[in-house]
């Protein structure tokens, strides 16, 4: 079963159980722990394909060393410096940006790579979280393999 198939499967039997109230952070991170419980129990990911390649996760399930960063509010200056600062602070490079202002309104979405990271995810969402007060924004931030499998159709 590919990876974010099973992922996906979590997310939704801990949405069933717990309902859609609970804290995204919390289904988030209880999804993780599942995960890495079944991964560590299962077979190891480095098995050879049947091309006799080394498999690897596809594009679409994302890596859990890249971090999915969305940031919304009202326009204003210091927003992307704000946000670039925390991910520079952490030794996290950006792999992507995309950002708009529509009628006053901002919006920004960043793909960071998180693998050489001085801090935990969790720390990283809390900072980023925190900074986002402070510039008067809503900033969402989650691991891109949970991204993926909680967002597909």
């Amino acid at each position: 079963m590919p990876n974010e198939d099973l992922i996906y499967r979590i997310t939704r039997a801990v949405y069933d159980r717990l309902g859609t109230t609970i804290d995204d952070s919390m289904v988030e991170q209880l999804v993780t722990d599942i995960y890495n419980q079944v991964r560590t129990t299962a077979a190891p990911s480095s098995a050879p394909a049947r091309d006799g390649s080394a498999s690897q996760l596809s594009v679409t399930e994302g890596s859990s060393d890249r971090m999915v960063i969305s940031v919304f509010g009202l326009d204003h200056p210091g927003i992307v410096a704000g946000v670039s600062q925390i991910l520079a602070d952490a030794s996290c490079s950006i792999i992507d940006i995309n950002q708009t202002v529509v009628q006053g309104k901002f919006a920004m979405v960043i793909i960071a790579d998180t693998s050489r990271a001085r801090e935990s995810t969790a720390e990283l969402k809390d900072r980023l979280r925190l900074e986002g007060e402070k510039l008067g924004v809503r900033i969402y931030a989650q691991r891109e393999d949970l991204f993926n499998a909680m967002h597909r159709i």
